[in-house]
């Protein structure tokens, strides 16, 4: 695919490790990748690139990932834009809370590999396996 028509996936997450790998997978997939480390670049990225879907950590070092959620949701360009929490966070309450602002999904990191993951972004852009 030409490099001006993949898909872009903004990954906030201030875990570099967990960035790197996810964010190398998602590229070998296919994917344009812009990442960040917290969540002011993430919602200045998100502003910036228009990406089609955004990968969100809610543990982030400067504000909560539910704002930054918040702050995308505000959008009036592309406050449809798809948006899976990605977290560790696993109680029920944070899931209704994302539901609530408007996230598309809810994944907790412990239960997916990152081929999973992966997979998830691919059909949640309506891309065949």
């Amino acid at each position: 695919m030409a490099e001006d028509q993949r898909k872009k996936i903004l990954l906030v997450e201030d875990d570099l490790f967990m960035a790197e790998l996810l964010s190398g997978e998602l590229e070998r997939a296919g994917f344009a990748m812009t990442t960040a480390k917290t969540g002011k670049e993430g919602v200045e990225k998100f502003e910036s690139i228009s990406p089609d879907l955004v990968l969100l950590d809610l543990l982030l070092p400067d504000m909560h990932g539910f704002d930054v959620l918040q702050k995308i949701r505000q959008d009036p360009g592309r406050g449809k834009t798809k948006v899976i929490i990605l977290s560790n966070l696993s109680e029920g309450r944070d899931m209704e809370e994302a539901r609530r602002l408007g996230a598309t999904d809810y994944l907790v990191k412990v239960n997916y590999s990152i081929p999973e993951i992966v997979q998830k972004a691919r059909e949640w852009l309506g891309l065949s396996a």
